[in-house]
């Protein structure tokens, strides 16, 4: 088998489509799916979940402590508003962990850590509305674990990002599995607002059906992930040897070396490092914002619209997908453009968070103007063009992040996300204490707030943001130049295509213990 490899002939290029590699980021782009759907169950289900001072429920009984509920409806608590901030940042809590995963993220087997990160979310997730009837502290630690399955997934999956793709290649790669977070949230919240509607309520339960559904479709990536996916291109049963042997040239030239040979971890550096800190401030002003589209839009809806339960989850809904578009898109652009030479690394990442940071932070700032029932149209039109701002940032501050030490990336995203987990924990439990009455006004000081925040970049990441990569990053004392920004790549052969989808039909009969 080795010998063979040997002899196989290396072309200048093997082209992204179709390739192992860009079915290696759909594997990945899954994962994040049932990521999603995991996490952001919780802010459709929520609104269905806690008693409404307004119920239209009435007891016509004098005993106070006798409470009247209509057949088939599921139950409900009666949580306070910092007790439903707990739950929602119940999550970010356990995302601290990232720090830990972070930094061995980078010398760990990523398969395995993806499975026990989709465990986490299984778990977590089918036990909850059991749990709810019992302890509100049972929910939130239920949180917590699906958290935990977050910190495991995503510094695994960036670590995956740099083996698997060449430098010019990881902004398209990282549109397409990040981008699986707002697949899973366009999938649950409509579907999770039905489930709460009249007619979900009657046949399948009402919301503790979105949790149960939660976990039957990470338990189906599980199988997926276990069965498709490989930690590096090298231990992939369906990869020719023409794009594994592309793929390791092209790392080879930023001196990442192997997880075994490589330095430890150069924390002083690392912990020292403006462009770090500058991109981790860039990531905290860019996921602060997004806490009320990820979470508390569909209450938005619901408190000052007064959208129906089904109508809220189609609503909510449509941001995420525009924000999916506009990651994909915007980072196939940003690869063109950096890929021909059009523009530098960091120019590029410079210029895409510019416009994301400037047009997210004026939409949400815009967004109380419209905050009437018969101004839902232009609101929702406002929400949608500020996902739209909000996609641009993946070419932007989260591929600098990739960029800067492609061999530590893992520890520098635990780092990132980290952070970006604490100020998340702030943020949401500030809205809550915010939201104690849902009313106008209070929405209108929390999308302040938040645009304020999301306007920030603009200057600092502007200034002294960057994406190119560390002195500190290399294993090796002199950096040789980008040779990737010189070669001109060629098309890969159409036999090596023919033979790569011939693998993947005789998958099932291959032998497994000869391509590990």
């Amino acid at each position: 088998m080795d010998a063979q490899k040997e002899c196989v002939f290396v072309s200048e290029k093997s082209k992204i489509f179709p390739s192992t590699r860009l079915f290696f980021s759909f594997l990945l782009c899954l994962c994040f799916v049932a990521l999603a759907i995991g996490t952001s169950n919780i802010s459709q289900s929520m609104v269905c979940m806690v008693k409404k001072p307004d119920s239209n429920y009435s007891c016509p009984l004098a005993e106070p402590e006798v409470e009247a509920v209509p057949c088939n409806h599921p139950k409900q608590f009666g949580w306070s508003s910092i007790q439903q901030g707990l739950i929602y940042s119940g999550q970010n809590f356990g995302s601290l962990f990232m720090f830990v995963t972070g930094w061995q993220a980078d010398r760990l087997n990523g398969k395995w850590t993806i499975v026990a990160a989709m465990v986490f979310i299984i778990v977590s997730n089918a036990l909850l509305p059991v749990s709810a009837s019992v302890s509100f502290a049972l929910v939130f630690f239920l949180r917590f674990l699906t958290g935990v399955g977050d910190a495991l997934l995503s510094p695994a999956s960036s670590s995956m990002i740099t083996r698997w793709f060449p430098p010019k290649e990881r902004p398209s790669a990282l549109g397409i599995v990040t981008g699986g977070r707002q697949i899973g949230t366009l999938i649950i919240l409509p579907v999770g607002g039905w489930l709460c509607g009249s007619d979900g309520s009657k046949f399948l339960g009402g919301w503790p059906a979105i949790f149960y559904l939660s976990s039957v479709v990470a338990a189906a990536v599980l199988v997926i992930w276990v069965v498709f996916s490989a930690d590096k291109p090298s231990k992939h049963l369906c990869i020719s040897h023409n794009e594994e042997a592309y793929i390791t040239r092209k790392i080879e030239e930023e001196n990442i070396g192997k997880r075994k040979q490589r330095k430890s971890t150069p924390w002083r550096a690392i912990l020292t490092s403006k462009q770090v800190w500058v991109a981790v401030a860039a990531l905290v002003c860019h996921e602060f914002p997004l806490v009320i589209m990820l979470q508390f839009l569909p209450k938005f809806f619901s408190d000052v619209l007064g959208l129906s339960n089904t109508v809220n989850g189609l609503v909510s809904a449509l941001p995420m997908g525009i924000l999916f578009l506009s990651k994909c898109l915007s980072s196939s652009l940003a690869s063109y453009l950096t890929a021909n030479g059009y523009m530098r690394k960091t120019q590029s990442c410079k210029i895409f968070n510019f416009i994301a940071s400037l047009g997210l932070g004026i939409c949400i700032a815009a967004t109380p103007l419209f905050g009437a029932l018969q101004q839902s149209v232009w609101a929702i039109i406002i929400l949608c063009l500020a996902n739209a701002f909000a996609g641009l940032h993946t070419p932007g501050v989260q591929t600098a992040l990739v960029q800067l030490a492609p061999a530590f990336s893992g520890v520098i995203t635990g780092i990132a996300f980290t952070v970006a987990a604490c100020f998340s924990i702030f943020n949401k439990l500030l809205i809550s204490q915010i939201l104690t009455t849902g009313s106008k006004q209070e929405w209108t000081i929390v999308f302040e707030i938040s645009a304020f925040v999301a306007i920030l970049p603009v200057f600092f990441f502007s200034l002294w943001g960057s994406a190119e990569r560390t002195e500190w990053a290399s294993n090796r004392v002199s950096i040789p130049k980008d040779a990737d920004q010189k070669s001109n790549d060629s098309d890969s052969s159409t036999s090596s295509t023919i033979q790569a989808f011939a693998k993947y039909s005789m998958f099932l009969s291959h032998d497994l213990t000869i391509s590990a």
